[in-house]
């Protein structure tokens, strides 16, 4: 195969049926310029026999042999695809393969992107919005932890930036190590959010109980949505924006907006999933009401973790740890009265 314009990169493990589903749906659209790339993280059930029944060039299977988990799994797909653009999606959601063309257009129109992600079930009046590289693309999408389906980025600057050799350590990135790569090419080029729904995660509430994770078990500190995995992402990012070739001053911006971007998720979200009894059940845990004076814990515990690891460590002088407390402070403060007038 030559000139692939896109590469459909798919992690599987045991997920056969599902994966099966969403592999065909893509070579349904008979172009011949995109590939469909799975790599098989040691699936113990049918999946690796059901793919290699079908008949179709497009189709690139791998296979780990063994399972080497989630993470690796996920940066090795997406190095395995030969396609100018390289998009990530999980082996369980849906594509739209009517979409595929229009969204191959736009990559083709809009040469200056590096990188992006696409909505889900969003109805927007425009099909794209970009944000030219530099600190408007990292503002934008730099740390963002979202579901990472429609996740897409150029071939080229993957590489350029070693992805997946400095990306794959779980101790440091968790489960995103993508949003570590989209803020290093916001400043190799330009960014951009795909508004027409291409893709699609898992719906159903029988579907979301069934089909439990393969990755997270929720009673652990290590699930991505705890508290603490939270704070130490939170810590991590920090560490991240301070290798970046920008100045001390948007920096200084950029911390303090993800800090509260993992303190909110530490906090409101993380009550949110314990309230939620179908996703308990797929992280294999109990529903739990976190109350308020809980929640106000762990926001605490959430900001003497920070500032012990990062704002105790980054700034020598009690003024200079002054300064950035005050920053925080003003900055919450901002946050609840805009909240607040919003709400009246």
């Amino acid at each position: 195969m030559n000139n692939i314009q896109i590469s459909f990169c798919i992690p599987t493990y045991n997920n056969a049926k599902s994966v099966h589903r969403l592999v065909t749906s893509i070579l349904e659209n008979d172009d011949q310029n995109i590939e469909v790339v799975v790599l098989d993280n040691g699936s113990t059930d049918e999946t690796l026999s059901i793919l290699q029944n079908i008949d179709d060039t497009r189709l690139s299977l791998h296979s780990n042999g063994v399972n080497k988990g989630a993470l690796f799994n996920m940066m090795n797909v997406l190095d395995k695809g030969r396609g100018e653009y390289l998009v990530y999606s999980t082996d369980h959601d849906h594509i739209d393969r009517q979409k595929i063309d229009k969204f191959k257009t736009f990559l083709r129109e809009n040469s200056a992107v590096s990188f992006g992600y696409c909505e889900f079930n969003l109805d927007s009046k425009i099909l794209f919005e970009t944000f030219p590289s530099g600190i408007k693309a990292l503002n934008k999408l730099g740390y963002i932890t979202r579901h990472p389906t429609g996740y897409f980025f150029r071939n080229n600057d993957w590489k350029a930036i070693d992805a997946v050799k400095r990306f794959s350590d779980y101790e440091f990135v968790d489960l995103f190590p993508l949003e570590f790569v989209f803020a290093e090419l916001s400043l190799l080029g330009d960014g951009a959010v795909y508004y027409d729904s291409i893709f699609s995660p898992e719906r159903g509430v029988e579907r979301i109980t069934k089909h439990k994770s393969a990755t997270t078990k929720g009673n652990s500190k290590k699930a991505f949505f705890s508290p603490e995995s939270r704070l130490k992402l939170a810590i991590n990012f920090e560490s991240h924006i301070q290798s970046l070739s920008i100045s001390e001053l948007e920096k200084r911006k950029l911390i303090i907006k993800s800090f509260f971007r993992e303190l909110n998720l530490a906090t409101f979200e993380f009550k949110n999933i314990m309230s939620n009894n179908e996703l308990c059940i797929h992280y294999y845990m109990d529903p739990k009401n976190i109350s308020k004076k809980e929640l106000l814990q762990i926001g605490l515990s959430f900001y003497n973790g920070y500032s012990n690891k990062v704002i105790n460590v980054r700034f020598k002088t009690f003024l200079e740890r002054l300064g950035f407390k005050v920053l925080l402070v003003s900055e919450f403060i901002k946050k609840v009265l805009k909240d607040f007038f919003k709400s009246i």
